[in-house]
């Protein structure tokens, strides 16, 4: 055992540390918004986001809409290794790592799953990189909280419940949408899956929650206190939920060949469909049906609040997901022909679902990065995308380009804070957010979001024609120069 699971270490920091000399992933498109404050509190010790002021004004004064697990971590790490792009794409290897290990641990010494059936399971996570947001850090934690339980038929001791409560209530610090998933799978989990009788397994159950949300409910109010920032964090976090929360608690599209290929397939038809037709079974209790009881209640959970992300991407690192499909395709009444197929449907939708992070392997990208950055003076308040984000950013004088394309945001966020807080929160703030002076786009934000349109500004055409990438024999619908730089100033 040892001997594979220094094995997998090896292979798996092998192939993070190539991602990372290839300078991949490249960072999401909501990259900036979560870099920035962990950036300003390693450098200042206050959470704000400025550069994002065109989504939400109130972000100057301080960054408490979302909970700050992820920025208290990352800015934690910016301390120790900066602010570059290099350091913020190790941070994501690093925890992707820990992720991976995780899984793998927790499939095949918790589940005794098969070495082969794991290994797909854990390929198809490891395709998935989500770098620039918390996901990656959410999904770590969820595998260590599942980790730190006993296994069934073990005697539950208290010190492994309330560290798996912890773990669990850092995971909802990090990111609420992951943190209630794993919450409702290993509630459900104890209360069916633990030995003893109901009356113990309640009493760990309390025991865990009460774990969970002591930390949860300390870590914010330390910062909060700290930085005096109670009526802020309110105001940001229920005008969140009120212009957001419609956003993305909303069902999409799922008749959409995209919706089809990416979620409908993978997660309803390979998973969800299965952990139905197995918990139906109910009289047969074994740890199979533990499982799949547990996922269903953590996706349901979690579809309740937030449909269009679980269903759409975030369902790839669900790690109740993946820990279902491992136990359902081990057992052996299942069919060779279905979870087979099963598995090698799954990793190679998520490898297509995450391919521009190995389509690039053979693209110098550090150079082409330093090669158009070079061409770029910037002067005045600049917006920036997050390609070139850590490298032209200046606290007050960065804007998110991303958002500020977003003109109507910020009116949605204004007129959403309640007529009471308005002279609090809004003190000292200007009217509206700061125009940029410049701005610098790449060609992968260009073919992602289309070409930049303002009126006052003219651009120039250095980014176009915009090729297509040449990988593997054939043609992406991908840029060839993902960092190719297009700059923008008034007229």
């Amino acid at each position: 055992m040892r001997r594979e699971l220094s094995i997998v270490i090896a292979v798996v920091i092998m192939a993070s540390g190539i991602l990372w000399w290839r300078d991949l992933p490249l960072p999401s498109q909501d990259a900036n918004p979560y870099s920035e404050p962990a950036y300003l509190l390693a450098l200042t010790g206050h959470l704000a986001g400025p550069a994002n002021q065109w989504v939400d004004l109130t972000l100057q004064k301080g960054n408490y809409f979302y909970p700050p697990g992820y920025f208290l971590l990352l800015a934690s790490w910016i301390k120790v290794f900066g602010f570059s792009s290099d350091s913020l794409l190790g941070y994501t290897h690093v925890v992707h790592t820990l992720l991976v290990i995780a899984l793998w641990v927790l499939l095949r010494w918790r589940y005794a799953c098969s070495i082969i059936v794991t290994g797909l399971v854990t390929l198809s996570v490891f395709a998935a990189i989500p770098h620039g947001r918390p996901d990656g850090t959410a999904a770590l934690l969820s595998a260590l909280a599942w980790l730190a339980l006993p296994g069934d038929g073990r005697a539950w001791p208290w010190t492994r419940v309330m560290a798996s409560g912890g773990l669990a209530g850092a995971t909802l610090l990090v990111s609420p949408a992951f943190g209630v998933g794993i919450i409702a799978t290993l509630t459900a989990l104890m209360l069916i899956g633990a030995p003893g009788p109901i009356r113990a397994r309640c009493q760990s159950l309390l025991v865990w929650l009460v774990c969970a949300g002591v930390l949860f409910a300390g870590v914010i109010s330390i910062l909060l206190t700290v930085e005096h920032a109670w009526t802020l964090a309110f105001v940001q976090f229920t005008t969140n939920v009120a212009v957001r929360g419609r956003e993305v608690n909303v069902l999409p599209d799922m008749r959409s060949p995209y919706a089809l290929m990416f979620s409908v397939v993978p997660f309803l038809l390979l998973a969800v469909a299965p952990a139905c037709v197995v918990a139906a079974r109910w009289r047969r209790r074994d740890t199979l049906w533990a499982v799949s009881v547990a996922f269903l209640s953590g996706a349901m959970v979690w579809f309740v609040l937030n449909k269009a992300e679980l269903l759409l991407l975030h369902h790839y690192l669900f790690v109740s997901k993946s820990v279902f499909l491992a136990v359902f395709c081990t057992r052996r009444q299942t069919p060779f022909w279905l979870k087979s197929g099963m598995l090698l449907l799954v990793v190679a939708i998520s490898v297509y679902f995450f391919k521009s992070e190995f389509l690039y392997l053979a693209t110098p990208l550090r150079a082409e990065a330093r090669r158009y950055a070079a061409t770029v003076q910037p002067s005045g308040t600049l917006a920036v995308d997050p390609l070139y984000f850590s490298q032209f950013y200046r606290p007050g004088h960065t804007l998110d380009y991303i958002g500020t394309t977003q003109l109507a945001s910020w009116t949605r966020f204004l007129a959403a804070i309640p007529d009471r807080f308005r002279s609090d929160v809004l003190a000292g703030l200007p009217d509206a957010p700061a125009p940029p002076s410049m701005i610098v786009v790449s060609a992968m934000t260009v073919w992602t979001f289309g070409p930049p349109h303002f009126d006052d500004f003219q651009c120039d055409d250095r980014a176009a024609p915009i090729a297509r990438l040449h990988a593997l024999g054939r043609t992406w619908n991908l840029p060839a120069e993902p960092y190719a730089i297009q700059v923008c100033v008034p007229r």
